[in-house]
């Protein structure tokens, strides 16, 4: 009976010492004990913004494809209003098990953060980054008549006429904003603002010369360059946008550093377990190297940008910064 006794001992060690083996693992791993086994029910992705818009194609692209490897549907769930803010808070509060997601971008995480004096969430705090999605390119582009070929000659033109220079944007805040007005700082010219509904109610005063100069998506402006109804002279992006290969970047065009472009990106809330975060980034990365997301992503203008959740966190942080000190110094508010 002794001997019966001392052989299960050993074994009911063994367990326990297995048992507090497992634990230590999902601590290492992010507290997730059965992470293996995500996702066991349908995931929810959360688009801050209307049904039917660039962010909502490009996540309906991103979950058929994602949803084959996760072996799990995953739900979109359009909840716009307030600059994105509605449906980003939504998934900043939501639990941290990944099952609510949001693709959500420099819009909802760098530029809205500073645009309001309340915002619901802290784009850093509040949310695990899974990995970039896409970016899309903005374009500078003047008015064909206007006596400048190049970057360096609208900076020349706008220092020899401080404010007489007028630039077109979808409103204030916009990616097109935002773009004009880091022109402005880095170059260290005046520019004046026009804010239209939509970036494409500002072509018509641009083809017509009422309005100097205007930065929109590359995807937007590219049939009016091919038309000659303006004139493009760079893109925003630190690399030339695949679309316009022939197009300098603003950094070749004489402003070193110049970057900004609309990227979207998929976060999960704060605290989700580093297995599940890890589980998510290598299945979106995974779809987005398939020629079939690059080719639908193209055809939205966007361009397939994907990595490591750290190099979201960084470029959130330095858009976030870069971002701030444009706002800051050119004194933009919402409408």
């Amino acid at each position: 009976m002794k001997k019966t006794m001392g052989g299960k001992a050993p074994r009911a060690r063994a367990a326990l010492c297995s048992t507090a083996a497992l634990f230590v693992a999902a601590a290492a791993s992010g507290g997730a004990i059965g992470s293996s086994e995500y996702p066991a029910r349908p995931i929810r992705m959360v688009v801050p913004f209307a049904a039917g818009g660039v962010s909502d194609i490009t996540a309906r692209v991103l979950a058929s494809r994602m949803q084959e490897s996760l072996g799990q549907r995953l739900v979109i769930d359009n909840r716009g209003g307030a600059g994105g803010m509605i449906g980003t808070d939504i998934v900043a509060k939501a639990a941290p098990d990944g099952y609510t997601l949001v693709l959500a971008s420099n819009g909802t995480h760098a530029v809205v953060p500073h645009l309001y004096k309340k915002v619901p969430y802290d784009p850093v705090k509040d949310f695990a980054p899974i990995g970039m999605v896409s970016i899309s390119p903005q374009v500078l582009a003047v008015n064909k008549d206007l006596p400048v070929k190049s970057v360096k000659d609208l900076i020349a033109l706008a220092k020899a006429k401080p404010g007489a220079l007028t630039y077109g944007s979808s409103g204030n805040g916009s990616t097109g904003h935002i773009s004009a007005e880091m022109l402005g700082a880095m170059a260290g010219i005046q520019l004046t603002h026009v804010p239209y509904k939509s970036a494409s109610a500002a072509y018509p005063d641009v083809f017509s010369g009422r309005v100097a100069l205007v930065f929109d998506s590359a995807y937007s402006m590219s049939q009016h360059i091919k038309a000659d109804r303006l004139r493009a002279l760079a893109v925003t992006t630190p690399k030339r946008a695949a679309s316009l290969p022939d197009l300098p970047t603003m950094s070749e065009a004489g402003l070193p550093g110049y970057s900004m472009a609309l990227w979207v990106a998929v976060f999960a809330p704060a605290s989700t377990p580093a297995a599940i975060v890890a589980r998510l980034n290598r299945d979106m990365n995974r779809a987005l190297s398939t020629p079939q997301v690059r080719e639908q992503m193209a055809q939205q203008g966007a361009e397939v940008v994907y990595g490591t959740p750290a190099e979201l966190m960084a470029a959130v942080k330095g858009d976030l910064k870069r971002v701030g000190e444009i706002v800051k110094a050119a004194n933009i508010e919402a409408q």
